[in-house]
């Protein structure tokens, strides 16, 4: 009787020792070995997006919020298209648009900045985007023709449409709503809510147990040397959640080491080289980033 029950006691201790085992690799976000980047899982801000304007425009600011009401169905089919799609399928999108205003009262001229998939980016010479569908919508419903202007620095855009006598009569870059821009510009009705993730390279432990905002930040809070080095696209709500911004509650990381790139895709780059250790991007660009690296 006591044989069996050591046995029986053997057998529990084993599969017990292969649960925790199995729950350990469930914690763990590097998966499998044919990954080049990886995201983990938690959500570390609550932000919005909305399209901005000069303070002068509040007649197209209004027809704005209108169409984003009574265009809602085309909208979300248009973010579900993007959202939804493969690596493969982002790289099908888009069409050709004119780049240059010419001042014409029939022109839509939109601000952007063509790197940040899957909202605005470039293929080849393609303009691809969910803001810029929704553009090729707006201009279509108000009768014009519209006019995509890339500018090369995102940090740009904001005073670029609202300055006096701007040439742009919108900004759509995936703008985050906040106190501070909106002492230069107004802001469309929100159209998409967002938060910032964190990618890796694969086989980076430093995040692997983290399952909450709370265990991240810890870990965020704790990182030294080459560690602490981290990157994202200039000027990005990325930077200010590194840097801290108080206008959107963000204390920042004065431990952290943050490096500012012209995308969320050169960071990643960098990343891969060695040169930072994660990379801080909002989420439905981490997924199509995830999307492209990991093809």
């Amino acid at each position: 009787m006591k044989k069996i029950v050591k046995i029986i006691v053997s057998v529990l201790c084993v599969a017990t020792l292969v649960g925790a085992c199995v729950a350990l690799a469930a914690c763990n976000n590097t998966g499998n070995s044919s990954k080049r980047i990886n995201m983990v899982n938690a959500e570390l801000s609550s932000e919005q997006y909305a399209f901005i304007f000069n303070k002068q425009n509040d007649e197209l600011k209004a027809q704005i919020n209108t169409l984003l009401v009574e265009k809602a169905t085309e909208i979300e089919a248009i973010k579900n298209k993007y959202l939804g799609a493969t690596a493969e399928e982002l790289t099908t999108f888009g069409k050709t648009y004119s780049t240059e205003p010419t001042n014409s009262d029939g022109e839509f001229v939109v601000a952007t900045n063509l790197a940040f998939s899957p909202f605005e980016y470039k293929n080849g010479s393609y303009i691809a985007g969910i803001d810029m569908e929704i553009a090729e919508l707006f201009a279509q419903e108000l009768g014009k023709t519209l006019v995509v202007v890339h500018i090369d620095n995102f940090d740009s855009i904001v005073p670029a449409v609202g300055a006096p006598n701007s040439q742009y009569d919108i900004g759509m870059a995936a703008f985050t709503v906040s106190p501070d821009r909106a002492e230069t510009v107004n802001f469309s009705d929100t159209y998409y809510d967002t938060t910032q993730v964190i990618l890796t390279k694969n086989g980076n432990t430093v995040f692997d147990y983290c399952t909450s905002a709370d265990e991240v930040k810890a870990v965020l809070a704790g990182l030294e040397g080459a560690a602490a080095k981290c990157g994202g696209q200039t000027g990005t709500t990325g930077q200010q959640f590194v840097i801290g911004n108080e206008s959107l509650d963000f204390d920042g990381y004065e431990n952290l080491d943050f490096g500012g790139y012209d995308s969320p895709a050169l960071a990643v780059e960098d990343m891969l080289n060695g040169n930072i250790n994660f990379v801080i991007v909002d989420k439905a660009v981490a997924v199509s980033l995830l999307k492209s690296f990991n093809a």
